[in-house]
């Protein structure tokens, strides 16, 4: 997945927390977490706004297509299944919803001027309701959405080990080179490749931190 894909998501589940949070807990704070929440997700979407906006001829009205694509973003947020499908597609087609039916009401169909005038699409909700969403339905997104948890989970558990292995030996080492050791510590906690080859001066320092790690945390070694 890309980072803009992968801060999208991590974006818009803070908004759907702050939201959660606002809801059990109603007041002004929540409420100024949330606000900035969805500032945040608005931001990191203006990019794909303005495209979409210039895609459907809708630069003129730039202000009324910025607020309904504000409305398509809420709504985004509030109905968002990260089992069904990634936040970057479900956004998309509810921005393009949006700002199809802004066309549409503004314009009228282009393609049949002179015709006839297009009856306005229906709402999105009634096209979720109907089962027009079906499509985006992803089998792997439940495993992919497990597997980064379990890997953001490994990679926290792996900074905190060493990171106090390398407190606990500060004072015997000066601060460059202790930096790199705990980096080095860090990746051979997180990173299993039989492949990899490590110097041997490395491969003493690895083996003493994991015993440390080890006799500290009262684990045993597998």
């Amino acid at each position: 997945m890309s980072e803009k894909s992968d801060a999208l998501e991590g974006a818009v589940m803070a908004l759907i927390e702050a939201r959660t949070a606002l809801d059990t807990a109603p007041g002004a704070r929540t409420r100024a977490a949330a606000d900035r929440a969805f500032v945040r997700l608005a931001a990191l979407l203006a990019p794909r706004v303005r495209y979409f906006t210039r895609a459907y001829g809708l630069s003129d009205v730039a202000e009324d297509a910025g607020q309904v694509c504000a409305i398509a973003i809420h709504r985004a947020a509030e109905h968002y299944d990260p089992d069904r499908a990634r936040f970057t597609t479900y956004v998309n087609w509810q921005l393009r919803a949006e700002l199809q039916a802004l066309r549409l009401r503004l314009h009228g169909d282009q393609r049949c001027a002179g015709r006839r005038q297009v009856r306005a699409t229906p709402s999105l909700d009634a096209m979720v309701e109907a089962g027009a969403d079906a499509w985006l339905a992803d089998p792997a997104a439940l495993d992919a959405a497990e597997r980064r948890a379990a890997d953001r989970l490994a990679g926290q558990v792996a900074d905190r080990l060493a990171a106090d292995w390398a407190a606990r030996r500060g004072a015997r080492g000066d601060a460059q080179r202790l930096a790199a050791e705990q980096d080095l510590v860090r990746h051979q906690l997180i990173v299993i490749d039989a492949a990899e080859r490590l110097r041997e001066s490395d491969r003493h320092i690895v083996r003493r931190a994991l015993a440390d790690i080890i006799r500290h945390t009262g684990g045993k070694p597998h």
